[in-house]
């Protein structure tokens, strides 16, 4: 069964991507983590097919999240945040894990951009 995961500390977020993705996905298993340090044991265990991050993490950064599990995963990652900064875009581009910046709430057109990354 394919699996994604999603980190955010924000549990609205959580219900948010819970029923829009259960609803377009229903044959997926979905994990929600809070903090980054849960997510990264996790998923060193753990296959998934896809990681849905906030940038603004609790005790780091999405970024520093992204660096210390590309050690162990080449997972496709996707950043939903409430504001993507130039630095950002710029910074997406050191890592080829990272496959969108998309800003919150998330709207059908980035929905459908997440559904295209799942697919190639």
């Amino acid at each position: 069964m394919p699996r994604l995961i999603f980190l955010d500390d924000d549990r609205i977020q959580h219900l948010l991507m819970r029923k829009l993705f259960q609803f377009h996905l229903p044959d997926w298993d979905f994990e929600f983590f809070e903090n980054a340090r849960d997510a990264k044991v996790w998923l060193s265990q753990n296959p998934v097919d896809l990681i849905i991050s906030d940038l603004n993490l609790d005790t780091e950064s999405g970024w520093d999240f992204v660096k210390e599990i590309g050690e162990y995963s080449e997972t496709p990652v996707v950043f939903l945040t409430s504001n993507i900064s130039p630095e950002d875009s710029q910074k997406k581009e050191q890592f080829s894990q990272v496959k969108l910046l998309l800003e919150k709430p998330l709207e059908e057109s980035g929905f459908a951009q997440i559904l295209e990354v799942l697919q190639s």
